[in-house]
């Protein structure tokens, strides 16, 4: 018998850390604003509370005509280094724009101290943990070891995955070739590949991990703790309950007057299978009780 637990953004909150969104828009706004300007969906996300999503929408055009001179027919006819000289500059300013997100976001992971946290409770020898965190909160602050619990998309001292879910990520090598400006091919393809360098590559990852996921043996509960359960993530919720047919949920998320994370979520678990018998779900402020501290 085990017990399986999925650790989402909202149990760092809870642990007083500062992994919302809006500290790194506090942090970084002034840094990245001129990128992501280029970005529509930031338009109405003055926040960034939905960041990675954010970055599967890029203004090609806006991005072409205002930050790069692109040569006149004249130009190019009188030299090929006209085109080939504003391609180098396309590839050279998406890649700089690809690379300050990419930077100013696995820093702001990085710079996430674990020594303000506050523990506010206790889980119990021999919980297993798949953590969509890149913190080491519970290998840190609750002792859990590490070899029990799955960083799912990496952890802020190694590797990290992030990135919207928009699309498969191929957006470049399927695109059409341009008709009307062939010679600028090259920087047409460079343009769309921006989306694919943000794109979460969920399918591969789960394949990669399905083997871990599905290990776990006579798991007859699982718990979610601060986990939205967007859509981006729902795969991996589907293998899960999948590999666990028989296990019972336990889903604790936030509850507060603008936002009912505890109704949203047990809606989403519903939606992907979890049977209504067998799904409970609380305020996480509760969670103190239910797994007190000694």
């Amino acid at each position: 018998m085990k017990t399986l637990v999925i650790i989402g953004n909202g149990f760092d909150i809870q642990n007083g850390l500062s992994t919302s969104y809006w500290y790194f828009h506090q942090k970084y706004s002034d840094h990245l604003d001129d990128h992501l300007v280029y970005f529509p969906s930031f338009f109405d996300d003055q926040e960034w509370s939905n960041f990675e999503e954010n970055l599967g929408l890029f203004d090609e055009d806006n991005f072409r005509e205002n930050s790069v001179w692109e040569p006149s027919m004249d130009d190019m006819i009188e030299s090929s280094k006209y085109v080939n000289g504003y391609n180098d500059e396309i590839f050279q300013k998406t890649d700089e724009l690809v690379c300050d997100i990419q930077k100013a976001f696995k820093d702001w992971i990085r710079e996430v101290d674990l020594k303000k946290a506050t523990k506010f409770m206790e889980f119990p020898r021999g919980f297993k943990f798949i953590n969509f965190n890149y913190t080491s909160t519970l290998q840190d602050v609750y002792s859990v070891p590490d070899e029990d619990v799955l960083h799912i998309h990496g952890k802020a001292r190694g590797n990290i995955i992030f990135g919207h879910g928009i699309g498969n990520g191929n957006q470049s090598s399927s695109m059409e070739p341009n008709q009307d400006q062939p010679w600028f091919e090259e920087s047409y393809q460079t343009l769309a590949s921006v989306t694919d360098k943000f794109h979460k590559p969920v399918k591969k990852i789960l394949e990669e991990h399905r083997t871990d996921l599905e290990k776990y043996g006579d798991v007859t509960k699982v718990i979610v703790i601060g986990h939205s359960i967007n859509d981006i993530d729902i795969p991996y919720f589907k293998c899960i309950l999948n590999a666990y047919p028989d296990a019972v949920w336990r889903n604790w998320n936030h509850a507060s007057q603008e936002y009912d994370g505890v109704s949203v979520t047990h809606n989403k678990l519903l939606s992907i299978g979890v049977p209504p018998e067998k799904l409970y779900s609380l305020s996480s402020k509760k969670l103190g009780r239910a797994y007190p501290m000694c």
